[in-house]
């Protein structure tokens, strides 16, 4: 009987370690250059950018997000880093022709529609039989109430529209005054709230991508983390449950209870930040009209009310005393509901579908319209 000796043993151990190390990085490679750019594609990620203190994404890029097999939707970001159809978004006036700014988070950019599909195009398209007109969009994901002050004051009011819309949504109101993790959450301008006032405005920091930029950009990481949400908290959804699909605490995507726990914070800081909506509308004489996304999960449940919408109401007060035009989405997504009974978001993303941006584009359209 032949015995191993034990250098033997360790030559061998070492290249059967290295085989499989090749065999790995072989794999690594085909699912990176083969199998998630051109047979299972994963979502294409638009690169960010820091320009004149506002994030943004860099300019003059294309291509297709995708959420599972629900979302292709194709976007196109413009000359100025905007997801628009328009190439981009000269400051000159053309004589006769409208000017719309809209501002906002994800809903505004959209991302989730094709291009000429949002909420913007239904404007625009709307407003087109009274004269000339032109929508520019400023959105991007994860911005809180407080960022859209810092998006006005850096680009809108350069672009002198003739009227501004902000979009509200449920999860813009702590986010203004309390950190969240992110990539570039700390590049959003920020309220300083003490003791149900607020003191003063923190400026964003410059956004600079981090080391592990390029790893978030590869394919299979875009494939999974983008296209099919791989992220610890998904992976305990489709095991567990939803956390969120029997807890009271939640409704319009928010922990409700944790949110109106600040609510004497977010009172001070909604009223703040309609007061410096309506001197920088002032300041360009635009006309200024804030609109807020319903709580759509409880008109499909039938409930007359939500802990949520407290939320609108505290924005509609707010608005009113800075004497800003406000539009309450959620009673004409419960009205249409009622008519129709198609839904106004995907069962992949709780952001609009193509039916939710038609919806909320025509009651816009009908409030713009209005003298």
């Amino acid at each position: 009987m032949t015995v191993e000796k034990p250098r033997s043993r360790l030559r061998n151990g070492l290249i059967n370690l290295g085989v499989s190390l090749a065999s790995l990085l072989l794999f690594l490679a085909f699912c990176e250059l083969v199998l998630f750019r051109f047979v299972l594609p994963g979502s294409d990620v638009p690169r960010n950018d820091f320009v004149n203190e506002l994030v943004r994404y860099a300019p003059n890029q294309s291509g297709v997000w995708r959420v599972r097999d629900e979302i292709a939707a194709p976007f196109s970001i413009n000359a100025k880093g905007w997801n628009s159809l328009l190439p981009d978004y000269p400051t000159e006036r053309v004589p006769g022709r409208r000017r719309i700014a809209l501002v906002g988070d994800s809903f505004v950019e959209a991302l989730q529609v094709p291009v000429g599909r949002s909420f913007a195009d239904v404007i625009q398209g709307g407003l087109a039989s009274a004269g000339p007109v032109e929508v520019y969009r400023y959105g991007i994901a994860g911005a809180p109430f407080s960022q859209y002050l810092q998006m006005i004051d850096r680009e809108v009011l350069a672009a002198r529209p003739d009227q501004i819309v902000v979009l509200l949504i449920h999860n813009d109101f702590d986010e203004s005054f309390v950190f969240t993790p992110g990539r570039y959450t700390s590049s959003f301008l920020k309220l300083r709230v003490e003791g149900g006032k607020v003191q003063g405005e923190i400026a964003p920091e410059p956004w600079r991508p981090r080391a592990v930029e390029w790893l978030r950009r590869t394919a299979t990481a875009r494939y999974f983390l983008y296209r099919w949400q791989v992220r610890p908290q998904a992976l305990l959804d489709a095991f567990l449950g939803p956390a969120q699909a029997e807890d009271t605490r939640f409704a319009a995507n928010i922990d409700v209870a944790s949110v109106l726990s600040h609510e004497a914070d977010i009172r001070a800081a909604t009223d703040y930040m309609m007061v410096r909506l309506a001197a920088q509308a002032r300041s360009i004489g635009a006309k200024l009209l804030v609109a807020m996304d319903g709580d759509r999960s409880a008109i499909y449940a039938g409930r007359p009310d939500s802990p949520a919408l407290k939320l609108n109401r505290i924005a509609a007060e707010a608005a009113s005393r800075a004497g800003i035009a406000f539009l309450d989405l959620h009673p004409v997504f419960a009205e249409d509901w009622a008519r129709n009974q198609r839904r106004f978001e995907f069962a992949a993303d709780a952001h609009w579908n193509e039916n939710g941006h038609a919806v909320a584009g025509r009651a816009i359209q009908g409030a713009l319209a209005t003298p």
